[in-house]
């Protein structure tokens, strides 16, 4: 059942309350509203995303891209992809807000997924793209986020992530990365580095740099059924009820 967690809870008081602040008071970059702002950067992101792919908006008509730890941003607003999940764990609580946005007209609808990364309900192998902007550094146990990632991803699939590096812990930023141990748990969760960049801008003012990386999943063996056997077992069963 979906639910709205204690809001004096510092964890999710600070990442709700940053939404709502800068609704109110920090929209500078863009004007207009903050549903405008925030598909604004969603076309940033794209562009980014892309850029780090080496693809443009052709290659996302036929593709399922998963936005982990989304917020209330509307990362996925303006990418015409053919399926766009977004998965935070507050997205009741910004729904119940009204602080959820539109998708861009003639973009596919965004399907919101209330629950942590590490409930996630989706098969093996589905997407081709998952994006986590900004949120690895906001999970308790990042580690299980990434075995998520690993096991939504397609073969071939790919993973952006953008982390914030240094500083210390707060309630809604539990994590805290350098860029060795970020390289480290992405590689000890099977993935492999493609590209990165170093030291660019924050998302938290107060951090010194982040890091952006593309990885792509390391294939290994998963779980397997045996069609046969389970064949099998039900004709003996069958055999037994006759």
């Amino acid at each position: 059942m979906l639910r709205i967690p204690d809001l004096a809870d510092p964890r999710y008081l600070d990442e709700v309350g940053w939404f709502l602040y800068h609704e109110r008071y920090e929209r500078h970059q863009f004007g207009g509203s903050y549903d405008d702002e925030r598909r604004q950067y969603s076309h940033l992101l794209l562009e980014e995303v892309l850029g780090y792919c080496g693809q443009d908006q052709v290659w996302l008509t036929d593709k399922a891209v998963v936005s982990v730890g989304c917020g209330c941003t509307g990362d996925l607003a303006a990418w015409p992809a053919a399926i766009k999940i977004a998965v935070d764990p507050l997205l009741y609580t910004y729904q119940k807000l009204g602080m959820l946005i539109e998708d861009i007209d003639g973009t596919n609808r965004t399907v919101h997924l209330a629950m942590g990364v590490e409930e996630l309900p989706l098969l093996d192998e589905c997407a081709h793209l998952v994006i986590c902007r900004n949120a690895l550094d906001h999970m308790p146990e990042p580690a299980k986020a990434l075995q998520q990632i690993w096991r939504i991803l397609k073969a071939d699939g790919m993973l952006f992530l953008s982390v914030d590096l240094g500083g210390f812990a707060t309630p809604d930023e539990p994590t805290v990365f350098s860029a060795e141990s970020l390289v480290a748990l992405l590689l000890q969760e099977q993935f492999e580095i493609v590209r990165h960049t170093d030291d660019d801008l924050p998302h938290s003012a107060w951090r010194p740099c982040s890091r952006r990386i593309l990885a792509r999943k390391n294939s290994q063996a998963g779980q397997t059924l045996d069609r046969a056997e389970i064949l099998q077992a039900y004709m003996a069963r069958l055999g037994e009820q006759g």
